[in-house]
């Protein structure tokens, strides 16, 4: 089989990244393959920008409220051997693409007859996360398209042939459209949770729409209404394969809300995945397990700079009390603010101290500080 590319974007008022997604893909591609941009109503100026780029197609979809049915037009537009869907928040890392190439050739060599190879490419997100995006690099030979109006996955026209996912650790796309600006957008989340209604409605056992559902409609839930559908997920889905997602997804919103022991749980639950196989789940809960006990530190921080701030204006009305001014109480308050990144007040603190001719250890801290920076 040959390895020519047709490199998809489907894209909507992406007057921001566009250019910077196709000039990626430009250097990185061969002059056998094609570069498809499906444009679905833009009003920006994204239309603009993609008439002054040479040596790409431009095709117009009528937006339907269904993903799958845009990813499947752009198929039927596509004239090489191989499709790969790129968004237009990404870009394409150098040689992703002849290392495809390479891989292709070696895959299809050795390959079950009866089984469909797709690819997914290694996305690295700008917080520094890793996902394998299912299938995006699909064979261009009719057996295979993509179902689901929104998480739209491959499956394979010929019931008879099995759907062979591979991780592509060295194709490779950068990813920004998971910043937290990004993530509260609220129109997203409404139109996400709108198709995934629809799609529940249809096939109420969907263990993966039901993730996404309560993922995707966090910014429009209260607190309560999230924690009780995330938990009812593993009453619904005993022992499902999207356990692991939402044991992640619980363990970083119970500590967002300071319930340590709660996240605790579930933490527990990604080291037990961990043992049956999926390594990453591990990582995962080193990770999650310290981010915990670092969030527990600054709430008994906040405690202490309470009980340390009350003691020292009311230690100083005592005259039969051992300390004259305080000021070793305002060190330690100096040392808390500190810890807890208000700096300002910390080094006001400081200079204070310094005033009184008082040796602190909040003014040793800011003076290794500043040596530091000095010295850099």
């Amino acid at each position: 089989m040959n390895k020519n590319i047709s490199i998809a974007i489907i894209c909507k008022d992406e007057e921001r990244v566009i250019e910077r997604c196709l000039s990626a893909i430009s250097k990185d591609s061969s002059m056998n393959d094609e570069i498809i941009v499906i444009d679905t109503g833009s009003t920006d100026n994204t239309l603009e920008i993609l008439s002054t780029i040479k040596n790409i197609k431009i095709y117009h979809f009528t937006w339907d409220d269904d993903f799958s049915k845009a990813r499947n037009f752009a198929i039927s537009k596509a004239t090489k051997d191989w499709v790969f869907f790129i968004d237009s928040d990404e870009v394409l890392v150098e040689e992703s693409l002849d290392n495809l190439r390479n891989t292709i050739e070696k895959c299809m060599n050795t390959a079950n007859k009866k089984d469909t190879i797709v690819f997914s490419p290694r996305v690295i997100n700008s917080d520094d996360t890793v996902v394998y995006n299912a299938g995006r690099i699909i064979p261009n030979n009719n057996t295979v398209e993509y179902d689901g109006c929104v998480h739209e996955y491959p499956v394979t026209r010929d019931k008879n042939y099995n759907l062979v996912a591979l991780k592509l650790s060295n194709t490779i796309v950068e990813h920004d459209g998971y910043e937290k600006v990004i993530l509260k957008n609220k129109k997203k989340a409404i139109r996400n949770t709108k198709l995934i209604k629809k799609i529940l409605k249809k096939n109420p056992d969907s263990s993966r729409y039901y993730y996404f559902y309560f993922r995707d409609a966090k910014p429009l839930l209260s607190e309560k209404e999230y924690e009780n559908g995330m938990v009812n997920f593993f009453n619904k889905f005993p022992n499902d394969i999207y356990a692991n997602q939402v044991a992640k997804d619980l363990a970083n919103f119970y500590i967002g809300i300071s319930e340590f022991q709660n996240a605790e749980k579930y933490i527990t639950m990604l080291f037990e995945s961990a043992d049956k196989g999926n390594v990453d789940d591990r990582y995962l809960g080193i990770l999650l397990t310290a981010i915990n006990e670092i969030q527990k530190t600054k709430v008994k921080q906040k405690e202490l700079l309470k009980l340390l701030i009350y003691s020292k204006e009311n230690i100083l009305k005592d005259k039969e009390v051992i300390f004259d001014k305080g000021y070793s109480f305002d060190d330690l308050i100096g040392i808390l603010f500190f810890q807890l990144e208000e700096y300002k007040t910390a080094y006001k603190i400081s200079k204070s101290l310094d005033t009184s001719k008082y040796s602190s250890n909040i003014s040793e801290i800011f003076s290794k500080l500043i040596g530091t920076i000095d010295n850099t």
